[in-house]
């Protein structure tokens, strides 16, 4: 098929138009067949100072403005395409550039809830924490116009603080007077941003290539991505096919979920040195990604204690799969497939937990998980029908097969600079499927810095307890001697709620 030389809306360069992804097509299958639903991802960005909002306009002008950054005014566009014997034409989305987009319109200032607002959230955290979670809620309510650029920067604002003060200790509280004074005009500043964007646009690698884009150096930083992926054999088409009928098979349904999920998503999230990580995983011959699952495992745990008394059975997550090359590594689109995880939840000990996990991660990834995805889904999307596709976007939500997802999206290379001020801090948003999903858990970070954020249905009791849970049994990790050591010390109990 070509492009014809027309478009449906004229004034854009067809050398700019380029295909939708197998990912893109089932997220924007799921969405045009669900009105009101949508699964936005995004990333929570904690400066060292506040940026005013005329400031951040500008900065993001100027960096969309770069040729290199052309992607980033891509939009959706129905177009006309013509079959080779050019007697039959029919219509396709693709993403089409259009330069002249106005920045402004994706770049606003939102201000901060209430303190009273913010103190409904509960009180297991700072005040002003708790005001960004509370906006954060908001914000993952209010769905990404897909009829613009999909993406939009929002500048989190209090005109009633006073000069900002330095970030708190704990897990990644702010203090109340972080914030600069303004009104929510061109004065208005503040020093926490907000990027929101579309799942149908960007995974979690496109996503931080629009933060590098948009607030990265002049590098082209290597995120470790594969030059080729091998065409797969026999072997690997059975175990695809093994893996497909696991996840049909049924998980455990925790009566802790609090029943069917409902509510918008509440955010709680949690800080970690990656060196933390990393020296875990080293202490328990694994890898960041098997401890940073083991420790959600334990959380798990930990939240629905009464559970496991009697009953071992584990919990499934959804772990996305990143199926993109190197040379994908500058399209913003969606490139993921994903595999399930059986969590040991019913595991008493944490040890044990992690080299559990890492066993089953460690079969997945000498089982060649990634090769069919990468080489079957782009020709089934173009066959498959929306129902198909919208199905595909949406199995995360089927809670009877799945309990969460978990995302892994590892940690961008920094420094990230907003208008002149550092990212000390970023936690990522991954989607939640309201109405579907009682837990969606994602691991974002900048530089030596990871964040841990749980976005969890409303309906969920006591949900503001897993990152802080998670974060205990990090530590518990790094204390414990691997399987097989001995370990003359106590084992601490579990923080109680709080």
């Amino acid at each position: 098929m070509t492009l014809l030389d027309t478009v449906v809306k004229t004034g854009y360069n067809r050398a700019f138009a380029r295909p939708l992804t197998a990912g893109d097509r089932a997220y924007l299958a799921f969405h045009r067949l669900n009105p009101g639903e949508f699964q936005d991802v995004g990333a929570v960005l904690f400066l060292d100072g506040p940026v005013e909002l005329a400031d951040l306009r500008a900065h993001i002008a100027d960096r969309v403005r770069q040729s290199r950054a052309l992607m980033l005014t891509d939009r959706l566009e129905t177009v006309t395409v013509r079959a080779p014997d050019r007697r039959a034409t029919h219509t396709e989305t693709h993403w089409v550039s259009q330069p002249d987009m106005d920045v402004d319109a994706h770049v606003v200032a939102v201000p901060l809830p209430t303190h009273e607002a913010a103190a409904r959230l509960g009180h297991n955290d700072a005040v002003g924490d708790r005001r960004i979670r509370a906006a954060v809620d908001e914000i993952a309510t209010w769905p990404t116009d897909m009829e613009s650029q999909p993406w939009k920067v929002y500048l989190l604002c209090d005109p009633a603080a006073g000069p900002p003060t330095a970030m708190s200790s704990g897990a990644g509280t702010y203090g109340a007077g972080t914030y600069g004074s303004g009104t929510y005009g061109s004065g208005t500043s503040g020093s926490v941003v907000v990027y929101r964007t579309s799942h149908i646009a960007q995974d979690g690698a496109a996503l931080y290539r629009a933060l590098h884009l948009l607030f990265g150096g002049d590098d082209d930083p290597d995120i470790g991505l594969p030059t080729e992926i091998p065409r797969p054999r026999a072997a690997d088409y059975l175990r695809f096919v093994n893996r497909g009928l696991n996840v049909l098979s049924s998980t455990r349904v925790l009566d802790a979920w609090g029943g069917r999920p409902c509510g918008p998503a509440r955010h709680t999230w949690t800080h970690a040195d990656l060196g933390e990580i990393r020296a875990a995983a080293r202490r328990h011959n694994a890898t960041v990604n098997d401890v940073y699952l083991a420790a959600l495992a334990g959380a798990i745990r930990a939240w629905s204690e009464f559970e496991w008394r009697h009953d071992d059975r584990p919990v499934h997550a959804l772990m996305p799969v990143s199926i993109r090359l190197a040379a994908d590594q500058n399209v913003l689109s969606n490139f993921t497939s994903g595999v399930r995880v059986a969590l040991p939840c019913g595991e008493p000990d944490a040890a044990h937990r992690v080299a559990r996990i890492a066993e089953v991660t460690g079969r997945l990834k000498g089982g060649g998980i990634g090769l069919v995805e990468h080489h079957l889904f782009p020709s089934v999307a173009q066959r498959a029908t929306p129902r198909m596709l919208s199905y595909a976007a949406s199995f995360g939500g089927r809670t009877h097969e799945l309990a969460m997802v978990a995302t892994n999206a590892r940690t961008i290379r920094g420094p990230l600079d907003v208008a002149g001020r550092k990212v000390l801090e970023m936690i990522g948003t991954g989607p939640l499927l309201v109405g579907r999903q009682h837990l969606s858990v994602a691991l974002f970070g900048v530089g030596d810095r990871v964040g841990i954020t749980f976005a969890a249905s409303d309906s969920v009791p006591n949900h503001e307890r897993l990152a802080s849970l998670w974060r205990y049994e990090l530590d518990e990790l790094n204390r414990l001697a691997p399987i097989g050591v001995q370990v003359p010390l106590q084992r601490r109990s579990v923080p109680s709620a709080g």
